[in-house]
């Protein structure tokens, strides 16, 4: 099938058939990869965006950790999760249903997904900012944990089960310069598997390329593959680390990828977030692992990647280079953050205190491509 192909099925399928070709733009991948991206402009100015996978090819590791490897489910549950952020009034993509009413497409071979499209122009760090990126997160943390069938569960325990099976598996194969990774790796994800932490919808790769400023004082987040019912200290840890990166880095250039702490960056995101959450003292005791999360999981699926399969090469080495950056800075990342936490919540906030306001507001809100290391 062409793009072409492809595009007219996804056109008639979503009542797009208004749409010309110079309002169809490829955004990633092609027809001959497993998986390909469209922006789709309507006559009228609003934006669609169309993601469409072989329904042939099992899910990329680094999305298996919902744990299941079915394109179809994994699918299903990325929109079970915009509509439950939907019904809550969270800003977010909304998904765009079929012509027939279906959160999920087919076309051939294909299946698509549809959402809305925001348009603007992503967060960057350096110009300020980032306490509405840290208060977007709180926000979506203060919502609660919905009911498991809304989407698979992420990270509590199908990702750690899936890293530590594959860490295991390689264990025996570690060159002696891998084992220091390996072992902070395990320890992390053992760390999270045994603690009592809360609950809640997570978005699992909150950083700048992700957030697009909608108003002054307004950002919406985007590309939700990675959402669902998660530890909410995960997603903080990885927002941590990746508050430093700017958009638009080079894909070609690894190094621009390693970051170094920088207390405004940290103290920018935390002065959002703690408008809205604070951590309670479980998670502030276990801010290190939740931050070495996301390298913990993909770096068993590069490991494994590595050592299994026979990847080798260049890009091999700029995955494990930036996932090795990552240990090396967690430990000042989070003792930095620990400094604009603040105190865990009382149990009993006393009435009119920021607790108890922040707790108000939250109630209220209940009433109504690829980067070196963090991806195979």
């Amino acid at each position: 099938m062409t793009d072409a192909a492809l595009v007219g099925r996804i056109l008639r399928g979503y009542r797009l058939e208004r749409t010309g070709p110079a309002g169809v733009l490829r955004v990633y991948g092609s027809v001959s990869s497993a998986r390909v991206g469209f922006l789709i402009t309507q006559p009228g100015g609003a934006g669609v965006m169309v993601r469409a996978f072989r329904s042939d090819e099992p899910l990329p590791a680094y999305l298996q950790g919902c744990g299941t490897a079915s394109v179809t489910d994994w699918l299903c549950d990325r929109a079970a999760v915009l509509e439950w952020l939907a019904s809550r009034g969270y800003p977010a993509p909304r998904t765009v249903p079929t012509r027939t009413g279906e959160p999920v497409g087919v076309a051939g071979i294909w299946l698509t997904w549809a959402t809305t499209y925001v348009a603007g122009a992503p967060l960057a760090p350096g110009d300020g900012g980032l306490d509405l990126l840290g208060e977007a997160l709180a926000r979506l943390h203060a919502l609660g944990s919905p009911d498991m069938a809304v989407g698979s569960s992420w990270y509590p325990g199908a990702a750690i089960e899936a890293a530590l099976r594959r860490l295991a598996a390689v264990e025996s194969l570690l060159p002696a310069d891998w084992r220091p990774m390996h072992a902070e790796f395990r320890g992390a994800l053992r760390a999270l598997r045994q603690a009592d932490l809360p609950m809640s919808v997570v978005h699992g790769d909150a950083w700048a390329e992700n957030v697009i400023r909608t108003g002054p004082t307004q950002v919406t987040l985007i590309d939700w593959e990675n959402a669902g019912p998660g530890l909410a200290v995960t997603d903080l840890g990885h927002s941590l680390l990746e508050c430093h990166l700017d958009p638009g880095l080079p894909a070609d250039q690894p190094a621009a990828w390693h970051i170094q702490p920088d207390p405004d960056l940290i103290a920018g995101l935390l002065t959002g977030y703690v408008r809205l959450r604070r951590l309670n003292s479980a998670e502030r005791e276990l801010l290190l692992p939740g931050i070495r999360f996301a390298a913990a999981f993909i770096g068993a699926v590069h490991f494994e990647q590595a050592l299994i399969d026979g990847v080798r090469g260049a890009g091999m080495d700029a995955r494990l280079a930036c996932l090795r950056n990552r240990l090396e800075v967690s430990q000042a990342v989070a003792e930095l953050a620990l400094r604009h936490l603040g105190e865990p919540p009382s149990r009993y906030a006393e009435p009119g205190s920021p607790v108890a306001e922040a707790r108000a507001h939250n109630s209220g809100l209940r009433a109504d491509e690829e980067r070196p290391g963090l991806r195979p």
